[in-house]
């Protein structure tokens, strides 16, 4: 049932993320955080608006199927032959599970993640409904207490691409900088993938000797 319901969610449109963070880690969970903790602030919302926490959460369930299937199939390949010799040299079944399987199985969790990030970096759409402005007067990160602000909304190169390059009133004299952010959201996801791939064979040279 549960590897259904994972393959079921992998097909949900991302937008429909979207609307379950708004109404769900919005209205329901931030509304009962301000009613909690911010009653002084309201009928003005503190955590019961958009933000980077629960912008953050969304991205999380919509990468969640990605992860857990790449998980499941490197934790598979694992001979169990290694997790019985580990148990027959005494340890328990936490340390093994900590100190082999898990790190065998790291190159397969290290895959998903890249693939998570490389599908999370370039979704607009459920963000929208959840933390992404067009034009946000200040940053989550400031130098004021508690210098990380996880209720403020934020702007998104994304959306960024497509406020200017489709909202703006002059589309020509836009277009250099379609290009530049264009350029830059590109860069970033190269980045962060080409990171994640060296981690990842890292790993799986660190420990190809388990596996034989």
């Amino acid at each position: 049932m549960i590897r259904i319901a994972v393959i079921n969610l992998a097909g949900v449109p991302s937008i429909v993320y979207g609307v379950f963070g708004l109404g769900f880690f919005v209205y329901m969970m931030g509304g009962s955080i301000d009613q909690l903790f911010f009653p002084e602030a309201l009928p003005a919302p503190t955590f019961g608006s958009p933000g980077v926490i629960w912008s953050a959460l969304t991205l999380a369930i919509l990468t969640l199927p990605v992860v857990i299937v790449s998980t499941e199939e490197g934790l598979s390949r694992i001979p169990s032959a290694v997790r019985q010799g580990s148990l027959a040299l005494g340890a328990t079944k936490a340390e093994t599970l900590w100190r082999i399987v898990i790190p065998m199985a790291s190159p397969a969790i290290m895959t998903g993640l890249i693939l998570a990030v490389a599908r999370a970096a370039g979704e607009v759409a459920p963000l929208m409904l959840v933390g992404v402005v067009k034009l946000a007067p200040t940053l989550p990160i400031d130098m004021n207490f508690p210098f990380v602000h996880l209720e403020r909304k934020f702007m998104h190169l994304g959306f960024h691409i497509y406020d200017v390059g489709f909202q703006s009133p002059n589309v020509e004299a836009a277009r250099p900088l379609v290009y530049a952010t264009s350029f830059l959201l590109v860069s970033v996801i190269v980045a962060l993938n080409l990171t994640a791939i060296s981690v990842r064979n890292h790993l799986r040279e660190k420990f190809r000797s388990l596996e034989h």
